[in-house]
């Protein structure tokens, strides 16, 4: 018996070796600003984009448990940083997925930023702040010397700004680490295979940093895992994660 009229096959997927993230970097450099800058000077506040052609963003009047929305938990928040006339001057996407893990003080996937938000970032999609939502991460009404704030803040993602939803390099090997992502449907993950070739994984019940190597045929692998490690060991092609 399936819950929900489910059964047991996959219903997400992520390319490991294409799918791409926000970088937790500063998105400012592509952005176009029409917003009148009245904003309290030298500030930092969280804001929830308004809209845009990313659909990663996290939109405040969605965001919350049980809005039954794609960015209900899953959304990148942003951090905008004004200059002393009150001018935004820096977009930075929050970091919402966790570093790469240690083991006794050695990096197994050294700890560097995995990406920001779900992996459906491409290069030319458009993250825009309107004046509601610029307002409301200052906690404005208009300005601060009382005039209006009018106009919008539109960010158009660079392929500088995308980067792989992988851990980063594992210690005194050139590899990279795609983990397990409880947003995208668990803990672990079946593997398709698209073209045949050796893989490096961590399966599913194997005991933590313990890998193995499987020569995988085309096709979908009968296994469940926790880690796949790109780059040295890794030469099969086409690797999607099902969730």
């Amino acid at each position: 018996m399936y819950q929900q009229n489910q059964g047991d096959m996959f219903t997400n997927a992520v390319d490991v070796l294409l799918a791409a993230t926000l970088r937790s970097a500063d998105l400012i450099g592509s952005s176009n600003s029409t917003f009148s800058a009245n904003l309290p000077a030298s500030s930092t506040a969280v804001a929830y984009a308004a809209g845009g052609t990313y659909l990663g963003s996290a939109l405040a009047s969605t965001r919350g448990p049980g809005a039954g929305v794609q960015n209900d938990r899953t959304g990148s928040a942003y951090r905008l940083t004004t200059n002393a006339g009150g001018a935004i001057t820096a977009v930075l996407a929050i970091q919402d997925k966790r570093d790469g893990t240690t083991v006794g003080g050695i990096a197994t996937s050294a700890p560097t930023n995995p990406g920001v938000g779900p992996n459906i970032a491409t290069a030319a999609q458009t993250i825009i702040f309107d004046p509601q939502s610029i307002k409301d991460a200052f906690g404005v009404t208009l300005g601060t010397d009382g005039n209006a704030i009018t106009g919008a803040l539109t960010t158009t993602l660079q392929a500088g700004d995308l980067q792989p939803p992988r851990s980063g390099t594992v210690a005194g090997a050139v590899e990279s680490v795609y983990e397990s992502d409880l947003r995208q449907g668990g803990g672990s993950f079946g593997i398709w295979i698209g073209t045949a070739g050796p893989i490096k994984l961590e399966l599913a019940g194997a005991i933590a940093n313990q890998t193995v190597i499987i020569t995988a045929p085309a096709g979908a692998m009968g296994i469940l895992a926790r880690k796949i490690y790109i780059g040295a060991n890794t030469t099969a092609a086409g690797i999607l994660a099902l969730y």
